[in-house]
């Protein structure tokens, strides 16, 4: 005869029939916040901004000013063309953060 053997005495020995309702949700009465998804693949503009803060980044600048002089001695500029500032930088981030977190109610993002 063969003994069944529990390795772990706290678990139950059978599961639920049905998930329990408590996590989950009904896909038409959430927001769907779309994660790090976007529409299309960078422009020009984005994926120079992003080597230009890949860039700055491994040269060791981390806090806001540091990456703003970086930008500007690496030759990045903003999208009208000027040098960057504090706040055009944070506008323009901003921006491009705006476009990774578009909420998408009743439906599954696309």
């Amino acid at each position: 005869m063969r003994v069944a053997m529990r390795y772990n005495l706290y678990l139950a020995e059978t599961g639920d029939a049905k998930g329990g309702g408590r996590f989950i949700e009904e896909p038409d009465q959430v927001d769907n916040f779309v994660f790090q998804t976007r529409g299309g693949p960078l422009d020009p503009f984005e994926q120079a901004l992003s080597q230009a803060l890949t860039a700055a980044f491994d040269a060791g600048a981390f806090e806001f000013p540091e990456l703003v002089a970086a930008l500007n001695a690496g030759g990045s500029r903003a999208p009208d063309g000027a040098a960057w500032t504090e706040p055009t930088l944070d506008a323009e981030l901003d921006r491009l953060g705006q476009a990774l977190f578009q909420p998408v109610s009743g439906g599954i993002a696309a």
